[in-house]
């Protein structure tokens, strides 16, 4: 399908979500990840009580947007590469055009930031600095050849920008919880990017013998067996970690189970280093395990959260 027969603006736009960014997983996904890691804040601090309102439903939303936001800039980002290995992607395919990638990213920003300012100025500042090092990261990939080079080093520069999404939940808290910045929630930080390097080294490596001439894996650079034992090592400490955190053996009631819910995830992990080591002939989806992997992780932590913490609803509130 042409951008050409898709004259209609909001049709080119759907087309485009339709391809790369379909609207109630991508929202699921970002309001699972917002809410798991805020409950894990609110039980890790001194608040008893976690407080739902009209900036829990922004903040969710802030996730979904910047992560369309993110991923509208990737398809300019990544459009020499997606020339050749991925040819259905929207801007190759001519479903949308530059013009529209633009807008996508202007408008995207500036709903999200005004919104932002409804719960405090300093979140709609983060969320333009943010998109703005996006930005800056397609500059930064044709001055610095080695982000093309190197999938670790273009991993190093690129993934600040997801992980800024959990620090902008820490900063959010400090408004809507009156949760105090401390060092003991860093810990759960930690957790996240772990989980996420899992997902991210796990979906982008491959057999040697099994990948595309100049297909970007970070089995390319270590071998695939060290990717997947490296990609494995994350999601072990991931799950290890926030079960540590948990402390579900001090528990009682309900948190006293759902506190070791995060172990399912093993499962997953287990599943892809099966499908590693029984696919050595045929080409696989590597993301087959890796993607529940993730998802699974921020709701069993969700889970936990719901279970463990007080709740106060207010519509109007912060």
């Amino acid at each position: 399908m042409k951008q050409a027969q898709l004259r209609n603006y909001w049709q080119r736009l759907n087309a485009f979500a339709e391809i790369i960014y379909e609207p109630k997983q991508h929202f699921l996904f970002a309001a699972l990840w917002f809410l798991s890691i805020q409950g894990l804040f609110i039980l890790k601090s001194p608040v008893d009580t976690w407080q739902w309102g009209l900036s829990t439903l922004i903040s969710a939303g802030s996730f979904f947007g910047v992560l369309f936001v993110l991923r509208a800039i990737d398809e300019v980002k990544d459009l020499e590469y997606d020339r050749q290995y991925n040819p259905d992607r929207p801007v190759v395919s001519g479903v949308v055009g530059l013009g529209d990638i633009r807008s996508y990213v202007l408008l995207g920003t500036l709903i999200i930031a005004l919104a932002n300012i409804l719960i405090a100025w300093q979140l709609a500042l983060f969320v333009i600095v943010n998109v703005g090092y996006g930005l800056l990261l397609m500059w930064l990939e044709k001055k610095i050849p080695l982000m093309d080079r190197s999938m670790f080093f273009n991993l190093l520069l690129t993934y600040p920008v997801s992980i800024a999404l959990s620090f902008y939940t820490l900063v959010q808290i400090s408004f809507t919880q009156q949760v105090d910045v401390a060092w003991c929630l860093l810990p759960i930080i930690g957790c996240y990017i772990l989980a996420f390097l899992h997902f991210e080294i796990i979906r982008k490596s491959m057999w040697e013998p099994l990948a595309d001439p100049g297909e970007k894996l970070y089995s390319n650079e270590i071998g695939c067996s060290k990717a997947v034992l490296l990609g494995t090592l994350c999601g072990v400490l991931a799950i290890s970690g926030i079960v540590v955190l948990n402390q579900p053996w001090q528990q009682t009631g309900a948190a006293a189970l759902t506190g070791w819910l995060p172990l399912l995830g093993c499962v997953w992990i287990g599943l892809s280093v099966k499908l590693f080591l029984t696919q050595r002939s045929q080409r696989f989806n590597p993301r087959k395990y890796s993607v529940p992997f993730i998802v699974t992780f921020y709701g069993l932590n969700l889970v936990h959260a719901l279970t463990a913490n007080h709740h106060h609803f207010t519509w109007l509130g912060n």
